[in-house]
């Protein structure tokens, strides 16, 4: 947890604000889940319509649930974990899956693993590497993030292959991203939490399937629905940026409106240079390091389009400094 969280004289007043982002995401799922059908099967099917804004604002579900990632959430660490793990399940995931990919996202930013806007042509043809692209950005990452739990329903010993399958290769920085990764996504203490999370997550989603009984599409289509939104937006601030340069991303501009509800990760490039940094305190940093917008967040989502570029990957990828 970082100084200047708990320090600044508006801390209090932004951890109230925190907390209440996370009654209200974690509360909205809970409510779309078991309150909605409730009153849409024996009330009025006019109460499927909350399910639409419920859903809009997934981007802001996931800019909570980022604060959380990088520890800010709550100033108190195990405080922010259970925060944490529980915006996770009601995601649909694991908190320690999604906190270990973002993580390593900031300090091997355009890695093999985390470039699907781009891809070697020595290695991978064109239409292949469109259809990779297009599926990650339609929803397709959501669905990963929801599916790769259930792997470690599987005995430790398979999931530890898989880990070291995924994150195989010896140019840098895969070896030390497969040590990190046996470290904390094949450990004892990681295989069991992410193996409870992914209980917990399947059982959530399953209750609330039978609790919308023949009105399930709609609650199906919600899940997607906001997967999709978060999903196309994932990359957008990294779409055809260098490969070598790990600190790199686009600053993004919204709307205050929307700048609110993205927590002002639309700041991108400032928050990979300092990340450690709670989202209220971005925009004065964003003013004192004299940033710049690079473009409307609408015009490079809308440009993501264009699909993954044919790219020589460098031969040495640079590692940022180490995480806290």
């Amino acid at each position: 947890m970082t100084d200047s969280f708990i320090a600044a004289p508006e801390g209090a007043h932004y951890r109230r604000i925190n907390r209440r982002l996370f009654t209200f995401h974690a509360g909205g799922s809970l409510v779309a889940a078991f309150v909605l059908p409730f009153l849409v099967r024996f009330g009025s099917p006019l109460w499927l319509w909350p399910l639409l804004p419920l859903g809009l604002i997934a981007n802001g579900y996931w800019a909570t649930l980022h604060e959380a990632v990088h520890g800010q959430l709550f100033p108190a660490a195990e405080e922010n974990r259970r925060a944490g793990r529980t915006l996770a399940i009601l995601w649909g995931s694991s908190f320690r899956l999604l906190r270990f990919g973002h993580l390593m996202h900031h300090r091997f930013n355009r890695h093999k693993l985390d470039r699907p806007d781009s891809f070697d042509p020595a290695t991978t043809g064109p239409a292949m590497a469109r259809l990779r692209f297009f599926a990650e950005a339609l929803g397709g990452l959501y669905v990963i993030e929801v599916l790769t739990p259930l792997l470690y329903l599987l005995p430790r010993r398979q999931v530890a292959r898989i880990v070291r399958a995924l994150y195989s290769g010896d140019e840098a920085p895969m070896p030390r991203l497969r040590q990190l990764a046996e470290q904390t996504l094949a450990g004892a203490k990681g295989f069991a939490e992410i193996r409870q999370d992914a209980l917990l997550a399947a059982g959530f989603i399953a209750a609330a399937l039978v609790a919308w009984g023949s009105y399930w599409p709609a609650f199906a289509a919600f899940l997607l629905g906001r997967g999709l939104l978060v999903s196309f937006l994932d990359n957008v601030y990294h779409f055809r940026t260098p490969l070598d340069r790990v600190d790199y991303a686009y600053n993004l501009s919204l709307p205050a409106p929307l700048q609110l509800l993205f927590l002002n990760m639309n700041m991108h490039r400032v928050h990979h240079r300092r990340m450690q940094l709670p989202w209220w305190q971005l925009p004065r940093q964003f003013a004192l390091d004299r940033e710049q917008f690079d473009d409307s967040l609408p015009r490079a989502a809308l440009r993501q389009l264009r699909g993954p570029a044919a790219v020589a990957p460098p031969q040495q990828m640079a590692e940022a400094a180490p995480l806290s």
